[in-house]
């Protein structure tokens, strides 16, 4: 079972310091238990500020370092980022 996070509401900029930190928590947590899989679930995230996603993209880069795979599940209205952004390539993204 992968480590997971799953925010619940839209992320603004005003969260980034949080989100820094739940996705610290979630490579840490990774790292400890030797898992080879996070899950990010933005099922109920509509809005993905600029300053969020580069947090992701760091996420990203760091869990690929330590080669760990990243599969992310999003809603129709914000997969178009990923796109955008060029990710679909490094991690698994899983439109619902």
């Amino acid at each position: 079972m992968a480590a997971v996070l799953h925010p619940d509401s839209d992320l603004f900029w005003n969260n980034l310091d949080e989100f820094e930190s739940s996705c610290a928590a979630l490579l840490a947590a990774a790292r400890n238990t030797a898992k080879s899989e996070i899950e990010i679930d933005l099922t109920d995230v509509n809005f993905i500020s600029s300053t969020i996603l580069g947090c992701l993209n760091n996420l990203l880069l760091q869990a690929g370092r330590l080669k760990i795979r990243v599969v992310l599940t999003v809603g129709q209205d914000v997969a178009w980022l990923f796109d955008i952004m060029g990710s679909r390539r490094n991690l698994e993204i899983r439109v619902v």
